[in-house]
């Protein structure tokens, strides 16, 4: 087993005042010390006397720091809990767990449920840095805080996205440096944020919808997919709820995190895949102009379409052409149109991951002779989808059926 070298000591506000005597310990030994400018300046002077100090540019880019420092002896210093969203991980991935010891501080989740009286087990708690603030809004749930590590001006995008989704009376608090000298708090509604903050920040978000919110909008829901279809625009061309929300369920049993929406039409099923697997990443086509602007509307009531680093990325052209552009290997594959186009299916087969699910759905007779000739080449399963719904007949209900479905489910070897 690899002689531990390297020491992750966990930092706060608070600089000095919060490590324990471990790491106090490790700290006076290390030769070396690795970290942000900004922790080098939260500890006294005497506590570095004597030691060469290498400040990294990000810490996802501290491998070229420390690599030259290997074997040696290290204290790297990051903020609060390593291992929670901090560098504790890449550590592992670039040096193994061997070679670290670890000195844990307070999180600034810690420190925020501390001071808002949340319960950590149970509230979100989700970071903004280095990655999609989409990803982080499609966790939304009415009545349910969450709490997200962010820069000073991430309350500037927080106002109009929420807005967007409906949300815009929801409350937002700023907690800048907690347990340090700088310590501050800020509360206002998303729709009235109107100012940046300090840049070591936490936030709190408890959502509330508007009055004139729709009440099917998916900011307002709880369940994980299957929305009302008035949680979506569209002309028509939509995967019903019922209809959706079983595809969803074959979708999801896939493994991994990229799915490919063919004739995307709203968006739907590939934007409520996002919603149960929000660090995925979606590739919808869909070549219709118009349904492409309902799904950019749609997207938006998700809290996508806001971010470059949204994972939800959108073709206008036909499939299979378009699947040179998705950029990734799907892990699951849903084709809601398209089925008579040559190439399409083989395409899609042969682009999905092993162990990935295709979900086909067939309307129309042509469709489903397509689907009946694809399961003699690939097997898989077929099952006829037949939804009624309750309508008015005068004073009484009945019952009006939705077009049956068809639909083939395979999963690749």
């Amino acid at each position: 087993m690899t002689r531990p070298w390297l020491s992750i000591i966990g930092l706060g506000p608070e600089g000095e005042a919060g490590l324990t005597a471990g790491a106090l310990a490790a700290l006076g030994k290390a030769t070396h010390v690795v970290c942000a400018e900004r922790h080098a300046g939260l500890l006294p002077e005497a506590l570095l006397a004597g030691k060469s100090i290498h400040h990294w540019p990000a810490w996802h880019r501290a491998e070229a720091v420390l690599r030259p420092l290997e074997g040696q002896s290290v204290a790297v210093l990051g903020t609060g809990e390593p291992f929670h969203f901090g560098v504790g991980t890449s550590l592992v991935r670039w040096f193994g767990i061997g070679a670290l010891r670890v000195f844990p501080a307070s999180s600034a989740f810690d420190r925020a449920c501390a001071r808002l009286g949340l319960s950590q087990q149970t509230t979100p708690c989700l970071s903004a840095y280095g990655r999609s603030l989409g990803a982080v809004l499609l966790q939304v749930r009415p009545g349910r805080t969450m709490l997200v590590l962010g820069d000073g001006e991430l309350g500037l995008r927080l106002g109009p996205t929420l807005t967007a989704m409906g949300l815009g009376a929801s409350s937002l608090t700023a907690l800048s440096q907690m347990d340090g000298a700088g310590e501050s708090r800020i509360d206002a509604r998303a729709r009235d944020w109107d100012q940046s903050v300090d840049p070591i920040t936490t936030w709190a978000i408890t959502p509330e919808s508007d009055e004139d919110a729709n009440s099917d909008w998916p900011a307002l829901r709880h369940e994980p997919f299957g929305l009302p279809d008035g949680a979506f625009r569209h002309d028509g061309k939509l995967t019903k709820r019922e209809l959706r929300a079983v595809s969803l369920s074959a979708l999801l049993a896939a493994p991994g995190g990229g799915l490919w929406d063919i004739g995307a039409g709203s968006g739907a099923i590939g934007l409520e895949w996002l919603r149960a697997r929000p660090e995925g990443q979606v590739f919808a086509i869909e070549p219709h102009g118009e349904r492409r602007g309902f799904m950019d509307k749609n997207a938006r009531r998700f809290g996508l379409g806001y971010d470059e680093h949204d994972r939800f990325t959108v073709s206008g052209a036909h499939a299979p052409d378009a699947f040179d552009a998705a950029g990734f290997s799907p892990d699951a594959v849903f084709v809601g149109g398209g089925l008579s186009r040559e190439g399409l299916l083989e395409g899609a087969w042969q682009a999905l991951n092993s162990g990935g699910v295709l979900v086909a759905n067939a309307v129309t007779l042509e469709g489903q002779a397509v689907l009946s000739t694809w399961r003699e080449r690939v097997h898989g399963d077929f099952t006829t989808l037949s939804v009624s719904r309750g309508e008015a007949v005068g004073r009484f209900t009945g019952l009006r059926p939705l077009m049956p479905v068809l639909q083939w489910v395979g999963r690749k070897p």
